[in-house]
């Protein structure tokens, strides 16, 4: 969907919410739920779609010129298998016009947690993998001008000694993926960019570490041409940052936002509901396969727990002695037009400012609803089908940010 959210922009769902091992199952979940939610919400209209194609396993000595290859060839030589997708996405309606490189590998385990930022921006692979990505949003839509490609902040924190070294790595990484997108850009007229998507616990979850990053390692303009930001809302909410002023520093550092991914997260106001409220709720959310980080605020301090057992075990222990947070925060993906659940809360209230200041301060030309836990979800927030339930999501962000321009 196009201009929806102003001119020029696209409105797309991502596909990671499927849980796809192959080009076939890529196709079937089109076919099957992509489809339908185009029937519903725009049937006159093509649908855009957040592009996730797992990747495999890496071969002995891949590197990014692997995925250089990959660039150059894509306007000689379209892949089969890559010529039967953008088949399907010519008669299903759809376009191509992001990819979510976040998750490389199977993203619907039975247990994903912590395997999510592995490899990290240390290996070759990742940057192959994610660079490779522009190679196959070119190849199914070959007649856009700029596509983004969003992928994991560096890394899962370790230690202040150990990051610092793995992101010196990342950047020189980084940089060379800079060097074979330029040259894409020069050769075909395609923008492409790799957005890094700050997340709760990576090495870069806050404006402050990114903005450090980049002026660091990425100074350049040619760097930042290509290299940006992908701003989730629900990762900001959890860090308790402010939307607007979090947009608005990274334009003043010269960071470009080129993707925002729009998410919402628990919000768990305990000063008014209480602890024991508060804990029965959040239990219906502890689930195996994906990591909830949570963030406490107390007294204007904020904390952040790796994980929901881990900080439903914490908040158990404040309570004890006398002392729970003012308000919680959980990295949970629940639907965007959710305002509460229960007696909790959720942020959706801050998707309408995220997206407008986005377009204020950055041009953001794509946005992609992102709420992959549809599947992990207590049961009576699941709708009849999973179409279903991302239509109502997009029709959400029409009807409450369609008015943005």
């Amino acid at each position: 969907m196009r201009d929806k959210l102003g001119p020029g922009t696209t409105l797309s769902y991502c596909t990671n919410v499927h849980a796809c091992a192959s080009i076939n199952d890529i196709i079937a979940s089109l076919t099957q739920d992509a489809a339908e939610v185009r029937r519903r919400v725009c049937p006159h209209d093509q649908l855009g779609i957040g592009l996730w194609i797992p990747a495999k396993p890496p071969r002995f000595g891949e590197t990014i010129g692997t995925a250089v290859s990959l660039l150059r060839m894509s306007r000689r030589q379209s892949d089969r298998s890559l010529a039967r997708l953008r088949a399907a996405f010519d008669d299903l309606g759809l376009a191509a016009v992001t990819c979510n490189a976040f998750p490389l590998y199977d993203f619907h385990q039975s247990v994903v947690k912590h395997t999510v930022y592995e490899p990290d921006w240390t290996s070759t692979y990742r940057a192959a993998h994610t660079s490779a990505r522009v190679a196959i949003l070119d190849q199914l839509n070959p007649d856009q001008h700029g596509c983004s490609v969003s992928t994991l902040p560096i890394g899962w924190r370790e230690s202040r000694n150990a990051d610092a070294e793995r992101s010196e790595i990342a950047a020189f990484h980084l940089r060379e993926a800079v060097r074979f997108l330029a040259k894409f850009s020069e050769d075909f007229g395609v923008d492409s960019t790799i957005d890094l998507e700050p997340e709760p616990g990576c090495i870069l979850d806050t404006a402050d570490d990114v903005i450090a990053f980049f002026d660091e390692h990425l100074p350049d303009e040619i760097h930042r041409k290509h290299i940006g930001v992908c701003h989730d809302i629900c990762h900001a909410a959890v860090m308790f940052e402010d939307q607007r002023e979090v947009l608005r520093r990274y334009a003043e550092a010269g960071i470009r936002v080129n993707k925002v991914q729009i998410s919402s997260a628990l919000d768990v106001d305990v000063h008014t509901i209480g602890y024991d409220a508060a804990l029965e709720h959040l239990l219906d959310f502890v689930e195996p396969r994906y990591l909830h980080q949570t963030g406490f605020m107390k007294d204007g301090e904020f904390r952040l727990v790796e994980d929901l057992p881990d900080a439903l075990w914490r908040f158990a222990e404040d309570a004890s002695a006398g002392s729970t947070p003012d308000r919680l925060r959980v990295h949970f993906h629940v639907p965007i037009y959710l305002d509460s659940i229960g007696p909790l809360g959720t942020t959706n209230d801050q998707i309408a400012e995220a997206i407008a200041a986005a377009r204020e301060y950055h041009d953001t030309k794509h946005f992609e609803v992102e709420t992959y836990a549809w599947g992990v979800l207590p049961d009576d927030l699941k709708r009849d089908t999973l179409a279903e339930g991302i239509a109502d999501e997009l029709k959400w962000v029409l009807n409450t940010c369609g008015h943005i321009t």
